[in-house]
């Protein structure tokens, strides 16, 4: 038989093995890195007969999915209390350690779910009749949307673009002991000093306490708009199916796991493209610096000194570099030097990719981080706020990069930092090594992310994959009715030893006494 023939029955073989299922995707977050991390997920799902329905919220309409059968996109309108603005290095500096407490939890899990539930496309979805087989569930702070998991009867798979929340995994029973595993707001390893543990303990204490009292807001808000039969946003959260988290330990670290949490690190990486002919001439043989600082900080409201300094610092390199920032507003202050191109967006993955590229300066993003580690290029971490730490410490601790505060460096300082870096081999060493520990996995990011929610989808929830810590309380599960008990027993021995031993003294003392012996 021709080898063509054999080629389309196996495809046709493989598609009819394939079950159809309807598929409910909520993405009602506004940041686009929130969507674009698991926008292939989406996509290769549909491919595969699959019928999805995508609510999203906040980022630019992906019309390129459009075209796709088997996807239709439900836009959220517009929030009122709710908007992301580009933001300012003043406004970061604004972020501490208890940023999800000040910022993220009042806002994001409040006010966004009110507004959200008043618009038209979540009271249509709340009283559609369809019939939903799995709904795919983006979290970072909002649970309240957990309640269409109560109303379509229907399995969740939960999806973090980030590394895991203190929040994320915890719901699974994942382990997250704060004696050796950060936090997500710590950018640093606890487990060397008192001193870190001890940090790392209130922040990991503040984020709990913080999401467990705002999840209680967030049933009042849920049960408003589902109905007050509506069970504790607790209880549906723990009846997760699949965890789907954005982490892998080449780039983030190695930390114990339970069945249905799933890292797919690198999941949004598409094969590097060559970047168009602009770039190109201007790179040309030429060894070149990439500068970004990601889509939230606008690189041109750096103070003017710093500006200034990287200008002075670039236009002496014998490298090329080029800066993603409004070049406008950075003329306004600057002109910058000629090896240097000034653009509001590059694509970011091809650039990288580049034989010529030998620096990345970074905010430390993960998702920038990942496709640097990809791409086998050593960075120089600006961390700004967040997981940013974090991502940065991991890279600087690999020796796949170094770090700088903007408040303190100077000229000199960031030159040397710069030379450093591409001059000394062990950082490219160092990065490459990590990238093909990245890229060694018996399945891509995303067949992997695929096997296991058509294995939820094909076991009908999967409970096989649960812990049954799940089910304990939280006095259970760190066994403080076992030290109960155990101090109970220790106290009524002490007791008990006490009272004998003290006849016994009082006999002794009784039998020796002078009146004893007189007698």
């Amino acid at each position: 038989m021709d080898l063509r023939c054999l080629s389309v029955l196996s495809i046709l073989f493989y598609i009819s093995g394939v079950q159809s299922d309807n598929i409910l995707a909520l993405f009602p977050r506004v940041e686009k890195s929130h969507y674009i991390v698991f926008k292939k997920l989406l996509i290769e799902l549909a491919k595969r007969g699959h019928n999805i329905d995508v609510v999203i919220g906040g980022v630019e309409r992906p019309y390129e999915v459009e075209s796709i059968p088997g996807i239709t996109f439900f836009e959220l309108p517009k929030l009122k209390n709710f908007s992301l603005p580009h933001f300012t290095l003043s406004d970061l500096r604004k972020f501490s350690v208890n940023f999800a407490i000040k910022f993220m939890f009042p806002i994001s899990a409040t006010a966004f779910c009110e507004d959200s539930f008043r618009s038209d496309t979540m009271i249509n979805l709340r009283d559609s009749k369809k019939k939903y087989d799995l709904i795919i569930l983006e979290i970072f702070i909002c649970d309240c949307f957990f309640g269409f998991a109560e109303t379509f009867k229907a399995p969740v798979v939960s999806l973090i673009s980030s590394s895991d929340l203190p929040w994320g995994g915890y719901r699974i029973g994942n382990p997250d002991n704060p004696a050796y595993i950060p936090v997500y707001f710590q950018g640093y390893r606890p487990h060397k000093y008192l001193y870190d543990r001890f940090w790392n303990t209130i922040a990991y204490l503040q984020a709990k306490i913080g999401h467990r009292w705002y999840s209680r807001k967030q049933t009042q808000i849920s049960r408003e708009f589902f109905g007050k039969d509506l069970p504790d946003l607790n209880d549906i959260v723990a009846n997760t199916s699949l965890l789907l988290v954005n982490s892998h330990l080449s780039v983030n670290m190695a930390r114990p796991t339970v069945p249905n949490f799933i890292e797919v690190g690198g999941l949004h990486i598409e094969s590097p493209k060559t970047p168009k002919k602009e770039i190109l001439n201007f790179i040309g043989k030429d060894k070149f610096i990439y500068f970004s600082l990601g889509s939230l900080v606008q690189s041109e409201t750096l103070e003017e000194d710093t500006l200034k300094m990287f200008m002075d610092v670039f236009s002496k390199l014998k490298y090329k570099v080029l800066w993603k920032a409004n070049a406008t507003e950075i003329s306004k202050i600057i002109q910058p030097p000629p090896n240097m191109l000034v653009h509001h967006w590059f694509p970011q993955l091809d650039i990288l990719c580049h034989a010529n590229a030998v620096l990345f300066i970074t905010h430390a993003g993960l998702q920038g981080t990942q496709e640097a580690v990809y791409c086998g290029v050593p960075m120089l971490c600006i961390p700004l706020f967040a997981d940013q730490y974090q991502n940065c410490q991991n890279m600087v601790e690999r020796n796949a990069a170094k770090t700088f505060t903007l408040e303190t460096i100077t000229r000199a300082e960031f030159k040397d930092l710069l030379l450093e870096i591409i001059e000394n081999p062990r950082y490219k060493k160092n990065v490459l090594r990590l990238s093909e520990e990245f890229k060694d996995r018996p399945m891509s990011p995303l067949e992997t992310a695929v096997y296991w929610v058509e294995y939820v989808l094909r076991h009908k929830g999967a409970p096989q994959l649960k812990t049954p810590s799940i089910a304990l309380e939280w006095y259970q599960y760190y066994l403080f009715d076992v030290f109960c008990v155990f101090f109970f027993f220790i106290v009524l021995s002490s007791g008990v030893g006490y009272i004998l031993l003290t006849k016994i003294f009082k006999g002794i003392l009784r039998k020796n006494s002078p009146k004893s012996k007189k007698n």
